[in-house]
């Protein structure tokens, strides 16, 4: 761009030189190149403003994505539910919780078979499980979870019904640093024997996470 315009005033001068030579002094011509050089150099920085502008608006752009360009080979974020679950007793105590329905699984990091999700790469995750009990006309649901990350214990959660009519849930949330190949899930705990029933048809247990960075 700054080359055409040097070309172009270069051509102008030229012309002007040999239109204005009989007509104007040498002193008076100086001060017109003069000019026009001045005006030329307003441009140019006008242009390398806008180039400067444009390229930190991009980078901007990019900084304020939330997610890479390609889902396929950046994204990792999974979440899965529950379609089935016995009640309390035949549940116990220590058992893994398999979310066996998938919403998304970008990464494929999630196992339907196993309930495990294993981190495809180093990061920041963020982990969130939902647990949901009901009152029925026998025992009343209770349970505790767990996440379990690398056999370690990284949060609880805790739902109650105190009498027949009464449901409830329960949302747990935590952030992690992983390395990859690292393993998390979700587990009944061993702080009592789940009671009652877990599931329905109107509440879900649910499992999500998510990389985020």
């Amino acid at each position: 761009m700054e080359m055409r315009l040097f070309i172009k005033l270069f051509a102008a001068i030229v012309l002007m030189t040999e239109a204005c030579s009989s007509l104007i002094e040498k002193d008076d011509l100086i001060q017109v190149l003069l000019k026009e050089i001045q005006k030329l150099g307003s441009k140019v920085e006008r242009l390398e403003t806008e180039c400067v502008l444009k390229s930190d608006l991009s980078d901007e752009r990019q900084r304020r994505l939330l997610l890479p360009d390609n889902p396929s080979t950046y994204n990792i974020a999974f979440s899965a539910y529950l379609s089935h679950l016995d009640n309390g007793p035949a549940v116990g105590k220590l058992r893994e919780i398999v979310f066996d329905k998938i919403e998304t699984n970008l990464g494929n990091g999630y196992d339907t078979y196993s309930g495990t999700f294993r981190a495809p790469k180093d990061g920041v995750y963020a982990f969130t499980w939902t647990i949901f009990v009901v009152g029925g006309s026998g025992a009343n649901g209770e349970v505790w979870t767990e996440l379990v990350i690398n056999g370690q214990i990284h949060g609880t959660l805790h739902a109650d019904t105190e009498t027949t009519s009464d449901d409830d849930s329960s949302t747990g949330f935590v952030i992690k640093v992983l390395n990859k190949d690292d393993i998390v899930f979700i587990r009944t705990s061993n702080m009592a024997v789940p009671q009652g029933q877990l599931h329905s048809n109107h509440m879900r247990w649910t499992f999500s996470g998510w990389l985020i960075e």
